[in-house]
């Protein structure tokens, strides 16, 4: 709760967005990102500070370009920023690299342009380790769960996993089964009880849903 509390009191103060915020804004944007949701990602990471951070989904790029800006104001380092999006080339014709060139945000990237059920445990195999995941991939219940299997095993312990559209399509069945049976992964409310009550389950504004790793998934072949 202490997080939280340090999150909302900086969320309001996140400086170093505007070029983003404008794009995202454009009147004529078909962005999917608003700036409020942008910012959300740019502050969390800047708080956080994650050092290796993981990403499915790319399309037109702009919460990866929140991201890299973020993450650029404390780290340079080549593959510090993995994305997966296996159509990045081909439906999305490379706007999402497009954008980060634009931005100037493209130095820690590395784009993997293949499926994440393939993709992830390829890293894991490799011994790749990652200290955020940010999940925006397809939205599917059954790909939604892979999703977050398989970017929980690359997990540091300690390290978040962030879930877009989380009131939308199949995630949204995701999140009562994570908040139930995932017991590695704690759920981190930015509200009191109330006012989350209401965002989870009258409004449906809750589009972001947060976990941060608390030990490794130890459950046996009989799910405990």
């Amino acid at each position: 709760m202490v997080f939280a509390r340090q999150f909302l009191a900086a969320w309001p103060l996140a400086e170093g967005t505007d070029e983003i915020d404008r794009i995202a804004k454009s009147p004529t944007s078909i962005w999917a990102v608003v700036p409020r949701y942008g910012r959300f990602l740019f502050t969390l990471v800047m708080m956080f500070k994650p050092r290796r951070i993981l990403e499915v989904g790319m399309a037109n790029g702009l919460s990866c370009a929140y991201i890299a800006k973020a993450q650029l104001s404390y780290l340079q380092q080549d593959g510090a920023h993995v994305i997966i999006d296996p159509f990045q080339s081909t439906q999305w014709h490379n706007a999402g690299r497009a954008m980060l060139d634009r931005l100037g945000l493209d130095r820690n990237i590395e784009v993997i342009e293949d499926y994440s059920i393939h993709a992830i445990p390829s890293l894991e195999k490799q011994g790749q380790r990652f200290d955020l995941a940010f999940i925006d991939g397809n939205h599917c219940l059954d790909y939604s769960l892979a999703d977050v299997l398989a970017s929980d095993r690359v997990l540091r312990i300690g390290g978040l996993i962030v879930l877009d559209d989380s009131r939308a399509f199949g995630v949204r069945m995701a999140v009562p089964y994570l908040d139930r049976y995932r017991v590695n992964l704690t759920r981190i409310r930015f509200d009191n009880w109330l006012v989350h009550w209401w965002r989870e389950y009258i409004s449906g504004r809750r589009r972001m849903t947060v976990y941060q790793k608390n030990s490794e998934d130890v459950r046996g072949p009989a799910g405990t």
